[in-house]
């Protein structure tokens, strides 16, 4: 009954209501379609923000603008790329090209202090953006990061006597007396030259042994010889060449797949080098360019 009373109502008041149908309905439509315009709005903008935020997950480079910081690991014990100075400062040829890599990227660097088994790995964690310490690039580790750079260049120089010209190249090397530690990573190169190793433990026995005329060359990294001059200025040895096609670089390690950071250090490290400022840096601290590709 309740039903049938409520059918009859509607039939009776049908004639009342359908002049007013139309507007009715009009306004209903009009509602409707504005209720739906504001949730479409309201559903876009939150599908934005949430859009957003995803990136921001995935865009390391966004997190770190957002932070403000560029979370950088160091030894802080290997001088002169990075370590403390005699007012417990730190500082260093690394620590300074990554403050300078930061102010490109528009934030400031933040150093953590590690040994270097825990450097990398904190890059791994995400504790890290990247290390900064004189990290070579090598096979294996170009399988794990991308690489921005290189930006410092080192050389395996073969060092005689002073007086000595009888060593140029590799050919006369041939029949020589090379004094070297047995686990240098070229000794294979140095004995396929025709070189005699003769075993020591320490860059100074080395030495030593070319001035007493016991050995006719060494082999020394660059930068490591460019240390000793410094420390020893009347050691009478000079560079006699670069080993050809054994040059070690420096980069800085990115983890695979954050493209907009290795890109935006890179552009820093392109700007740095083209501004001179990389040279300058290098300059201070070794008083001569490891900036440059060696030719």
């Amino acid at each position: 009954m309740r039903k049938l009373s409520i059918f009859m109502a509607a039939v009776m008041s049908g004639v009342l209501l359908a002049g007013c149908s139309s507007a009715s309905t009009d306004n209903a439509a009009q509602t409707t379609a504005a209720q739906s315009e504001a949730a479409g709005t309201e559903t876009s903008a939150e599908g934005e923000s949430v859009t957003e935020a995803a990136a921001d997950v995935d865009d390391e480079l966004a997190q770190i603008q957002k932070s403000g910081v560029f979370k950088v690991g160091v030894e802080g014990t290997y001088p002169p790329m990075t370590y403390h100075d005699e007012s417990g400062e730190l500082t260093g040829f690394d620590v300074e090209v990554a403050k300078k890599v930061a102010e490109k990227l528009g934030v400031t660097a933040e150093f953590t202090e590690s040994d270097w088994d825990s450097l990398l790995a904190g890059i791994d964690s995400k504790r890290l953006d990247t290390v900064i310490n004189a990290v070579s690039v090598t096979e294996e580790r170009s399988q794990k990061y991308d690489f921005a750079g290189p930006y410092f260049y080192i050389t395996q120089q073969i060092v005689v006597r002073s007086d000595d010209d009888s060593i140029v190249d590799m050919d006369s090397l041939n029949g020589k007396k090379c004094a070297n530690t047995m686990t240098t990573a070229y000794l294979d190169l140095l004995e396929d030259a025709g070189a005699e190793i003769v075993p020591i433990n320490t860059t100074e026995e080395a030495v030593s042994m070319i001035n007493s005329g016991r050995a006719d060359f060494t082999t020394f990294n660059s930068v490591i010889f460019n240390e000793y001059l410094k420390q020893h200025p009347d050691a009478k040895v000079k560079v006699a060449f670069a080993i050809p096609d054994l040059v070690d670089t420096y980069a800085v390690p990115i983890r695979k797949g954050e493209t907009r950071l290795l890109e935006a250090v890179q552009s820093a490290l392109d700007e740095l080098t083209a501004e001179g400022t990389l040279s300058e840096i290098s300059e201070q601290y070794f008083g001569t360019d490891f900036t440059k590709p060696v030719e």
